[in-house]
């Protein structure tokens, strides 16, 4: 039976780039952008808080997991929890631009209400994001620590692995619409 954690490099590299840049990402003003833009930035970042999650999980496979990791996993977790509320209500938010006859009909004594709940709709997820970006910058220097270490427990051809796949994920393009 081979090593189960054989591709521990490339898994720690892909959840590095990819955190590295939901990072890069979270420094962009989210609430003067358009509906369109704040759509586009956090569904980038769900797509990559999503692979740096399983990625970071997968680096751990066939290993005794050091707390450190162990505690980074969970903080993935609760980042990936709060993106998919931002996303909902962004979703939310876009329906209730395109269409709001459903509520009109449920509403009929209150139309004022729609406007209500679509400026709700972006304050919750403005403040969603703003929690997020605060916990991003409160644990930065801790995945920086995180990366080093682990970086440093890899074998020469490990690091060699690690340096190829981090620096062959395509950066994707800026998410904020420009």
């Amino acid at each position: 039976m081979g090593k189960i954690d054989i591709n521990r490099s490339v898994h720690l590299a892909l959840r590095d780039k990819n955190y590295e840049e939901i990072m890069d990402l979270l420094k962009y003003a989210f609430e003067g952008l358009s509906l369109a833009s704040r759509k586009k930035i956090i569904y980038t970042i769900a797509e990559k808080i999503e692979i740096a999650y399983l990625e970071a999980r997968f680096a751990l496979r066939g290993l005794v997991a050091e707390q450190r990791e162990l505690d980074f996993i969970k903080f993935l977790r609760m980042f990936l929890d709060g993106v998919h509320a931002v996303k909902s209500l962004i979703d939310h938010e876009e329906i209730l631009n395109q269409d709001t006859s459903f509520l009109n009909r449920f509403l009929s004594d209150s139309p004022g209400l729609i406007g209500e709940f679509k400026i709700s709709h972006r304050e919750r997820a403005r403040g969603i994001m703003n929690g997020l970006k605060v916990m991003a910058r409160a644990t930065e220097r801790n995945f920086l620590l995180l990366k080093k270490e682990n970086y440093e427990t890899l074998s020469q051809d490990e690091q060699r692995r690690y340096t190829v796949m981090y620096s062959s994920v395509p950066l994707r393009e800026k998410a904020n619409g420009r």
